[in-house]
């Protein structure tokens, strides 16, 4: 149930992104928020493994990845939405 998740729990540290050249802040910042954003995009009945799942396919889909800092945050915003929705239809049917 999303109300025993602790979406704190999932943040990044600038120690986690990596070498950006000199933009670490900004895509530790980008990151973090879609990690909230995709909090909110959960269905309330998320169990805390989905959540999880649904997180690390976040990361792993943006870590190292150019277009978290060249995109629009609008655009980041409209990817994270179907991006979620995917994942939450491949997590329902595993």
């Amino acid at each position: 149930m999303k109300e025993y998740i602790d979406v704190r729990d999932f943040l990044i540290g600038i120690e986690l992104v990596g070498d950006w050249d000199g933009e670490e802040e900004e895509v530790t910042e980008r990151i973090n928020a879609l990690i909230y954003q995709a909090f909110d995009l959960m269905p309330e009945d998320i169990s805390t493994e989905s959540a999880t799942e649904l997180f690390d396919e976040l990361w792993a889909a943006v870590a190292g990845q150019d277009f978290v800092i060249e995109s629009e945050v609008d655009e980041l915003a409209s990817w994270l939405v179907s991006f979620v929705r995917q994942k939450l239809d491949e997590i329902e049917y595993d």
